[in-house]
């Protein structure tokens, strides 16, 4: 299951990454992007974010030290949904080798590739005071579903607003007030919402035909729903259930 790409080359950096900075790289990668209780985390050591003075970040986004709660999971506030800003559960994009750039790690099923380069350029690279340029080349599972990323100077100019590609995969998806209030009702009626079909059937015998017209004209921007939660007049629905 999934759906896996591969990327060929890689994104250079103006000076080698300090140690410290590798190394946190290394683990933030190597760790599941899961929503945290910072107050749980708050007298947990976790080296790594430390050495490069960060905070634990908005649900615990910057911490690294996974090994601590292996078992307990108890700072764990949602195994399957990441930290508020960040675009899903897995960055795969660590340093090279000598720390002088940024490459794919390999790993499988690697989603939201654009969005989590855009990501550390925001939130590690620039603001530790690096400049990264390069090229590199991706190749889906399909033959048609290949690009490339180019990045200048920080910026990463094709493909074209990644920073608004960003903002929209860690933003709830905006639908109509009345399909919110209709996938509101399923809910508390003890649907769950990740099961599309189900749910485009109760919505058909209950006559809400918006609903069921915009769940079959908006089938990605559902599923995205379910992970980011959905969103109407400053209200946000967030299922309960979320596969990633």
């Amino acid at each position: 299951m999934g759906y896996t790409t591969e990327f060929e080359g890689a994104f250079y950096l103006d000076k080698r990454l300090f140690d410290s900075e590798f190394l946190y790289l290394l683990e933030f990668s190597r760790t599941r992007r899961m929503k945290r209780d910072v107050t749980i985390l708050a007298d947990v050591p976790d080296p790594a974010r430390e050495a490069v003075h960060l905070s634990l970040g908005e649900d615990g986004c910057y911490f690294v030290n996974e090994k601590w709660d292996r078992d307990s999971e108890i700072s764990i506030v949602d195994y399957n949904r990441p930290p508020a800003g960040q675009p899903g559960l897995w960055c795969r994009w660590i340093p090279n080798s000598n720390g002088s750039g940024i490459q794919w790690d390999g790993g499988e099923k690697f989603y939201h590739y654009i969005e989590w380069l855009q990501y550390l350029i925001d939130r590690f690279i620039q603001p530790w005071g690096y400049t990264l340029n390069g090229k590199v080349y991706w190749q889906g599972e399909e033959p048609d579903d290949n690009g490339k990323i180019i990045v200048e100077d920080n910026k990463i100019v094709c493909p074209e607003d990644a920073e608004e590609l960003l903002k929209y995969a860690v933003s709830p998806v905006r639908i109509p007030r009345g399909v919110f209030q209709s996938l509101e009702a399923i809910e508390k009626a003890g649907i769950a919402l990740i099961n599309w079909r189900w749910v485009m059937d109760k919505v058909t015998v209950l006559g809400h035909r918006e609903t069921a017209m915009w769940m079959e004209s908006n089938v990605e921007k559902y599923f995205d729903g379910l992970q980011r939660g959905f969103e109407a007049d400053g209200k946000v629905l967030k299922s309960k259930d979320v596969v990633f």
